[in-house]
């Protein structure tokens, strides 16, 4: 999954890790950086918003990317509180959902699915949650 994301032109320059997958819970680091800063000197609320979309993402496509891919199609995001440093996030899908999703692509080529994502700050205190509402189509035959 490291090299799917080093793969995505938009977000492959903002230094995303994957820190670990485990249970279907997908953990990220956006790390800290001038340049991912307002004015104000916090994280912009359009890179938090990248990064809790792309979480999602991950987790919606751990399961799934051989097959179809999650185009998101409806996202929302809470602030919570002002992010300094490197912020942190999660996101899970359970397996009974994925294995409804996989099984709507069985049988009717395509799914949906939302999945939610906590983005904390250093001190472990939320930041934003992200949920976001993803389609499922097949992967194009190369």
């Amino acid at each position: 999954m490291s090299a799917t994301l080093a793969k995505i032109p938009y977000t492959s320059e903002l230094g995303l890790t994957l820190d670990g997958v485990v249970d279907g819970e997908v953990q990220m680091t956006l790390p800290d950086g001038a340049a991912n800063r307002n004015l104000a000197g916090t994280v912009h609320a359009g890179l938090l918003f990248t990064f809790g979309e792309t979480l999602a993402g991950v987790a919606a496509g751990l399961e799934t990317l051989e097959r179809a891919f999650p185009f998101a199609r409806r996202a929302e995001i809470l602030y919570r509180r002002p992010a300094r440093g490197a912020v942190y996030g999660k996101a899970r899908v359970a397996p009974a959902e994925i294995q409804r999703v996989l099984g709507e692509l069985d049988r009717d080529g395509r799914s949906e699915l939302t999945v939610s994502a906590e983005l904390a700050g250093s001190d472990g205190k939320t930041v934003a949650l992200v949920n976001v509402d993803y389609a499922f189509r097949p992967m194009e035959k190369k």
